[in-house]
């Protein structure tokens, strides 16, 4: 199973939508779609405006202390508005769980968790449009 960043750079280094689709399509594991819905749906926003400051794994690639298929669990902790989430949970705690998280993935996993909650990936020719084609009951 490949990480979600390595599937991104497979979509950004072909100019083929259909090509892009395909290769969406392949790997279509719990962690990209869960990705993609978190970046590019518009009813779903997160807390933060940016990414507090965290020291990036030295991990090598699947050595990781967590990966993002675990974490995902918890993105609700940083949701707006999530009926999950206890209202005494501050803003302070969700900025030192979010960096606890992003500490445990490998570096580039924890590019991508973070771009997520930012709502921008930066991969080239991956759009709402696209996702939204490529799987039309996700978002």
């Amino acid at each position: 199973m490949k990480n979600v960043y390595e599937i991104f750079e497979e979509v950004s280094k072909t100019n083929s939508k259909n090509e892009k689709m395909q290769i969406l399509r392949n790997n279509a594991t719990y962690a990209l779609k869960n990705v993609l819905k978190g970046t590019f749906d518009p009813n779903i926003s997160f807390v933060f405006d940016k990414i507090p400051e965290y020291k990036p794994s030295d991990a090598p690639p699947g050595l990781g202390y967590s990966s993002i298929h675990q974490e995902l669990g918890r993105v609700y902790l940083f949701e707006q508005n999530s009926p999950k989430v206890s209202p005494s949970l501050t803003m302070k705690r969700k900025e030192e769980i979010l960096i606890q998280m992003l500490e445990s993935l490998e570096k580039r996993e924890a590019e991508v968790f973070a771009n997520m909650l930012l709502k921008k990936q930066r991969v080239k020719g991956l759009t709402y449009n696209l996702v939204k084609e490529t799987f039309p009951d996700l978002l």
